[in-house]
């Protein structure tokens, strides 16, 4: 008779110990339940009451703080990577590095050659930006990783915390570098304007001669409609000194503001400072400043008209037509050239000067922060195309240097300033305010701290408001004879 020999020997293999799960004492459980639900309980009021305006007033751009986080976020980083496996250090991580170089490759390309940012970004981008991806990307490889003993939780806890604090970290720094979102509030588009029904009643009140004005300027949402132009933009909105309540609103004078691209309407008044210094000069000249137009000349946040009517819209008629039209109508201010003017930053600056060059019967004052020599989308012939259908006569139309040399500009003032750590900026607004100064038109050319940002432009329009506001009385009662001047050089 045959012996099955694995049938005995299975027989003879003692029984395997039954594998007991270990669990956690009712106690700790209750811990962990109760603490996971108080960081949620925290999590969503902080969500509600950011969202709701109680951190609106938080400062964003501070470089010690948003150096810290980035510092402690990166410590963090490098605390939960931290281990010795063979796998991990010689595979995984370099995997993950590789991912995150390529990643962070490709959106840059992706942005200057889409042409959404068309600036130099400063080498340091790579590392916040880089940071915040390997801390995304490796917060789920180190909760799987398999640990034993204490190093479980504090690597899987400087994982996760990692993550908010890179990102917030290299957010930060790179809003310190251009100043977009001074605050909160300006991030989440918590503007303070008055709007709807509200801002037309307020400016369709009564300013009789025993009205007294309000302390401080308003913010309306108020928009220029497109109605001859069509062009399809964001709403802009408007900013209205206390003398805009009295009795003399219809002869305040006037600025129309144009962001650069990247941007939003709302940059000038939030990012540049602009109602504050309005409203610093209003309270030293009897509640009386010019009432500021914000408005959107490029359609979206990474539009760029360089405000000609083009494919891309009729800009320039938006401009020079319906945006007058929505002044002297909706907000009831006679026209006079001598006392409008533009102020725009980068493409806004471009935007400006070539505005009031070839409409001068519109606007007459020029107040140029880093923009271009001329319409430019990036090259030569991408912009001839894009811009003016590949026309050339319409070109040279747009060409400040050729329209200097052409023709005389009687009451025009103009204005040049670029930082001093934007080369191309100084550059630009030297050449410009040569042939400007060639041609006896009124010209202030400077050079103040910091570079092709928000912070420079904040700082720029607070230095030129007052001389500004000078010339655009004086121009009205005299026109500019043609002698030129340089009243802010530095």
């Amino acid at each position: 008779m045959g012996i099955d020999h694995a049938e005995e020997t299975t027989r003879q293999l003692p029984a395997a110990p039954e594998r007991t799960r270990h669990r956690r004492p009712r106690g700790r459980r209750a811990v962990a339940v109760a603490a996971g639900a108080l960081g949620a309980a925290g999590l969503t009021w902080a969500t509600w009451a950011t969202w709701a305006g109680a951190f609106d007033h938080v400062p964003l751009l501070n470089r010690a703080v948003a150096g810290g986080l980035e510092a402690a976020g990166c410590a963090l980083l490098l605390a939960g990577w931290w281990g010795r496996e063979r796998r991990w250090v010689t595979r995984t991580l370099p995997l993950l590095l590789l991912s995150v170089a390529v990643l962070v490759g490709l959106i840059a390309l992706g942005l200057w050659t889409s042409g959404t940012v068309t600036d130099a970004y400063p080498p340091t981008f790579a590392i916040w930006v880089g940071a915040g991806f390997a801390a995304l990307a490796g917060c789920p490889l180190v909760l799987r990783r398999r640990l034993t003993g204490l190093a479980v939780s504090w690597r899987k806890a400087a994982a996760v915390a990692a993550v908010p604090a890179t990102v917030a970290g290299a957010f930060m720094l790179i809003d310190q570098q251009y100043g977009i979102w001074p605050q909160i509030g300006d991030v989440l588009g918590h503007s303070g304007a008055i709007d709807g029904r509200q801002a037309h009643d307020l400016i369709g009140g009564a300013a009789g001669p025993g009205t007294a004005p309000p302390a401080h300027g308003v913010i309306l949402d108020l928009d220029a409609p497109a109605t001859r132009s069509h062009f399809r933009h964001r709403p802009g909105v408007v900013f209205l000194p206390p003398a805009y309540f009295g009795p003399g609103r219809a002869t305040l004078p006037v600025l129309v503001m144009l962001v650069g691209s990247p941007g939003t309407p709302i940059n000038w008044l939030k990012s540049g400072h602009a109602q504050a210094t309005d409203d610093a000069y209003a309270a030293e000249h009897q509640g009386r400043a010019p009432v500021l137009v914000v408005v959107d000349q490029n359609g979206s946040a990474t539009g760029d008209t360089e405000c000609v009517d083009s494919s891309q819209g009729n800009a320039e008629t938006y401009l020079t037509v319906d945006v007058p039209a929505f002044i002297t109508g909706t907000l009831q201010i006679q026209h006079a050239a001598s006392s409008w003017g533009i102020v725009g930053f980068s493409e806004g600056g471009t935007c400006a000067l070539d505005l009031v060059l070839g409409h001068p019967d519109i606007y007459r004052h020029v107040v140029d922060f880093g923009g271009d020599a001329r319409p430019n989308l990036g090259n030569p012939a991408h912009t001839l195309s894009a811009l003016f259908g590949g026309n050339v006569a319409a070109q040279q139309a747009h060409d400040p240097a050729r329209l200097l040399s052409t023709r005389r500009y009687p009451g025009v003032t103009l204005w040049f300033g670029a930082g001093a750590d934007d080369a191309r900026g100084i550059a630009v607004g030297q050449q410009l305010a040569d042939d400007a100064i060639r041609d006896g038109i009124v010209t202030h050319r400077f050079v103040d701290t910091g570079g092709h940002n928000w912070q420079f432009a904040s700082a720029g329009f607070a230095r030129v408001l007052p001389q500004l506001c000078d010339e655009m009385v004086t121009s009205g009662l005299a026109p500019a004879t043609g002698h030129s001047g340089r009243g802010a050089t530095g």
